[in-house]
């Protein structure tokens, strides 16, 4: 068992009724991530099915702690409150669903320690792959990152996934605006780019979830998805026109 005391990495695991879930993908955690770790799993309400496993996992896991959301419901605040309560030098929201394969961490993490701000684990880089899920939604996905990654340059195939590992520092830089839903993955990312941070890949197998009812709506999310695709393109744009990057977008995307 990881001493949490010394822990580099926290994961931070927003749960909404993942009973199912949640036992496996700590225990995959525990098997798998070779940094020493801590998870938060960020819960809305008291009465969460999740809640159920509480003894069951922090029994044998005295490096997971349930943290109620303070910042309000939603994943957007789930992450608002992880960010906050951890205080390790390397952050990584993964989801509860099985989704997210935490292998990956190891590499992520090695990535980072080699002076990088931001690591996405990118479905779409080569060796990566998305099985299972709609086909709409993952044709859209694939079809926006890759038209992103070929506009502007971003140096990342896939902006939609929110499996990324961020140091702490340039966290502390960035005000989230985000009000909905993993939009708040393409703000991260649109604003560290813009302030030009250190941003890497490493490909990752991301799996539909093994069980429950997926909380992704595309439609309701989809106009909050263009909104950051659309500043990608513009700051793009304005960088390659003023051949500096502007001093205003930099400004914007600080607050």
């Amino acid at each position: 068992m990881h001493e949490s005391a010394k822990a580099e990495v926290t994961l931070i695991i927003p749960v909404y009724d993942e009973e199912h879930t949640i036992v496996p993908l700590v225990d995959e955690i525990q098997r798998c991530v070779r940094p020493a770790w801590r998870a938060l799993i960020i819960y809305d309400q008291d009465d969460d099915a999740t809640l159920r496993k509480v003894d069951e996992i922090t029994s044998n896991h005295d490096n997971v702690r349930f943290v109620r959301n303070r910042c309000g419901p939603g994943i957007v605040n789930a992450f608002r409150t992880g960010f906050a309560e951890a205080d390790t030098p390397f952050i990584v929201p993964i989801m509860a669903d099985l989704s997210d394969m935490p292998e990956t961490v190891n590499a992520m993490h090695e990535r980072i320690r080699d002076g990088y701000d931001m690591v996405v684990a990118s479905r779409y880089a080569p060796g990566g792959a998305k099985i299972g899920g709609p086909w709409l939604k993952n044709r859209l996905s694939r079809m926006a990152n890759r038209t992103l990654h070929a506009l502007t340059g971003i140096p990342t195939h896939d902006m939609t996934n929110a499996f990324i590992m961020y140091r702490r520092p340039m966290l502390d830089t960035i005000t989230i605006e985000s009000t909905g839903g993993f939009e708040i993955t393409m703000e991260i990312i649109a604003k560290a780019f813009v302030l030009g941070y250190r941003i890497t890949e490493v490909p990752t197998v991301n799996r539909d979830r093994a069980a429950g009812k997926s909380k992704f709506k595309l439609m309701h999310w989809i106009l909050k998805y263009l909104y950051w695709f659309l500043y990608i393109l513009g700051c793009s744009l304005r960088k390659r026109l003023y051949k500096g990057g502007p001093s205003e977008a930099r400004s914007k995307a600080a607050r």
